[in-house]
């Protein structure tokens, strides 16, 4: 199960984050900010401490109830995604994260590097990958997650869905 996805920019700056269960703790967004640039740091260090020459950081985070799994780009930006313990193969599940970034963020006009990330698309994606590896778990919109998951066979968003399979769309349900 996939409970969050964030993605810290080169600077250590947190550029986007979505947690995809209920049953994790509500952070503040300081908080959210904190453990980016805290991570970011960390894995730093590790990449300069490591008795493994041209080593690049920490890989896996691991304890008894989480897993956080990074993987860093070239250019540096960082896909941090935290799962449950035994979620499998998850090196196909970050490659296509750092696909939809790509498709929906970088090829986006409208996109400035390095800030935080506003696309719907992008957003209506990630939900849809979650989905499909099984990792969603919201039980009912809160004023912290006002969103719904709806399946059907219908346009996300202005494009239609190029398999047969239900598509999940994004509704706002708060104000």
């Amino acid at each position: 199960m996939i409970f969050s996805i964030y993605i810290i920019n080169k600077a250590g700056g947190l550029v986007y984050n979505k947690d995809y269960s209920d049953g994790l703790a509500k952070l503040s967004a300081n908080e959210y900010l904190v453990l980016a640039g805290t991570f970011h740091g960390v894995h730093a260090i590790t990449s300069k401490i490591s008795p493994v020459p041209g080593s690049s950081g920490i890989e896996m985070l691991e304890s008894d109830t989480f897993r956080i799994h990074c993987t860093q780009t070239l250019t540096g930006t960082k896909f941090l995604l935290m799962t449950d313990p035994p979620q499998p193969s998850i090196d196909h599940i970050m490659k296509k994260i750092y696909e939809i970034y790509s498709d929906y963020c970088v090829k986006n006009p409208f996109h400035t590097p390095e800030m935080p990330i506003r696309a719907d698309l992008f957003d209506a994606q990630l939900l849809k990958l979650v989905k499909s590896v099984g990792g969603l778990v919201l039980s009912s919109p809160t004023a912290n997650n006002p969103y719904t998951v709806n399946i059907s066979n219908s346009v996300v968003a202005g494009q239609q869905s190029s398999t047969s399979s239900p598509t999940p769309t994004m509704v706002n349900t708060g104000s």
